[in-house]
């Protein structure tokens, strides 16, 4: 790995010696693989993990992995059981589970491709109401299959600019903000992030992550909760930024308990309480948090009236977004049948009674998530059925007697002709 010469000079006098060259022999190394279980499907509960490599220590459902395994051939994963996360960004479970106590509204503002929404969705107390948002609309399209396949009703997927949340006056009391950055915590999982890398960009995306937390500023509360995030390692993105949001826009620092044990590291440029994730020291990639509370005071209310806040939405506000999803979308009217649209099947909401549940093993089910014929057992009831996977649905199919229609969605297909030999098992 050849780091660029303004970043290595630059980043050593921001560590120092002996920091930086806990850095640089991290970033040679192979990067962890981690998981997070979905307590909403019970894998948590039900299933052990294969090749399990510990539990990442601040987040209730994460996982290490001893290899990285071919998680596209797992159907478990497209079934919503679990999902393929950094075990550094899943520190945002902690720190919920921390600073909230009580239901709230939140918005996880640039959410693609929704690891940390499904996180922060798992650590929000019950009744919580959380917008998940993307303004790219390809990256939107992902950030909304990955939240369906999660599978809970309470998320609200949008594809809009902060700017436009704040012309809807929508308010929220918790903004995550893990805003665009120069990328530098992903230099040793992507080489093309070394290659956009300099220190122009740095200064650019500085700039933009102001922008972008000045746009919102006006949707979080007084007293709400910003955790402002990067995936870099900069002070001039993460801790003059922080700095810069709670002088110019008005808030104060949060401080967050951990254990020394996590080898998290403070702040490398004054004595800010964030939180700074360092490959080599800590077990994960780089990643940087910030806890701010916004002046002034938090609307008292009972514990009735708070709920009901949380969840009434005025739908004038609704109407200034793009709405991609809010739990699984509607059927489709096909003649005078209703097809279930594939979001249904994967809902943990969602009434699937009325469709007979068809069991397949490991070739059907690849041959499914590829959008292929598959063959049905004899004796299977005919039209519109629910395909499983060791009990957990995978989606819809159309049994004609003679063939079944395969109803997977085109958009979330597997793409690969190839079939492993041994079937992918990360959960067991």
């Amino acid at each position: 790995m050849q780091l660029p010469t303004d970043f290595t000079e630059y980043t050593r006098r921001l560590m120092g010696d002996a920091l930086y060259a806990t850095l640089e022999k991290g970033l040679r190394e192979e990067p962890p693989v981690s998981i997070r279980l979905n307590p909403f499907k019970g894998a948590a509960a039900r299933l052990s993990v294969k090749n399990s490599a510990g539990n990442v220590a601040w987040c209730r459902d994460g996982v290490y992995l001893k290899a990285r395994p071919d998680f596209t051939f797992d159907p478990l994963l497209h079934a919503g059981l679990y999902y393929v996360q950094e075990a550094a960004s899943m520190f945002v479970d902690h720190v919920l589970r921390e600073v909230v106590k009580t239901p709230v509204r939140m918005l996880d503002l640039c959410a693609a491709p929704g690891g940390k929404t499904g996180c922060a969705f798992a650590a929000l107390p019950h009744g919580s109401m959380l917008f998940s948002n993307e303004p790219v609309r390809r990256r939107a399209s992902i950030l909304n299959e990955n939240v369906l396949k999660f599978g809970v009703p309470d998320i609200v997927v949008t594809n809009n600019y902060a700017c436009d949340y704040s012309r809807s006056r929508l308010q929220f009391d918790v903004v995550l903000a893990d805003v665009p950055c120069s990328g530098e915590g992903m230099f040793r999982k992507d080489a093309g992030a070394i290659d956009d890398w300099s220190m122009k960009k740095v200064e650019e995306c500085a700039r933009l992550q102001r922008e972008i937390t000045s746009d919102i500023w006006p949707c979080l509360k007084p007293g709400g909760l910003l955790l402002y995030s990067t995936c870099t390692f900069n002070a001039h993105e993460d801790e003059e930024n922080a700095a810069w949001i709670a002088r110019e826009l008005g808030a104060d620092f949060v401080e967050i308990p951990t254990e020394k044990a996590w080898n998290i590291t403070g702040s490398l440029i004054d004595s800010n309480p964030v939180y700074r994730f360092i490959p080599g020291k800590t077990r994960g990639e780089g990643f940087f948090l910030a806890v701010l509370r916004k002046h002034g005071e938090t609307e008292n209310a009972n514990e009735e009236k708070r709920l009901k806040m949380v969840r009434t939405i005025d739908e004038k506000a609704l109407k200034g977004l793009h709405v991609l999803s809010h739990g699984p979308l509607p059927d489709t009217i096909k003649g005078k049948k209703n097809v279930p649209d594939h979001s249904k099947a994967l809902s943990v909401a969602a009434d699937c009674s009325a469709y007979p549940r068809i069991s397949i093993d490991y070739p059907q089910a690849i041959a499914y998530l590829r959008t292929e014929a598959i063959t049905l057992p004899e004796g299977s009831p005919r039209g519109i059925v629910l395909i499983t996977y060791h009990g957990y649905p995978l989606g819809f199919a159309k049994n004609l007697g003679s063939r079944a229609n395969n109803l997977y969605p085109q958009a979330w297909k597997i793409k690969s002709s190839h079939l492993p030999k041994e079937p992918t098992i990360v959960l067991e």
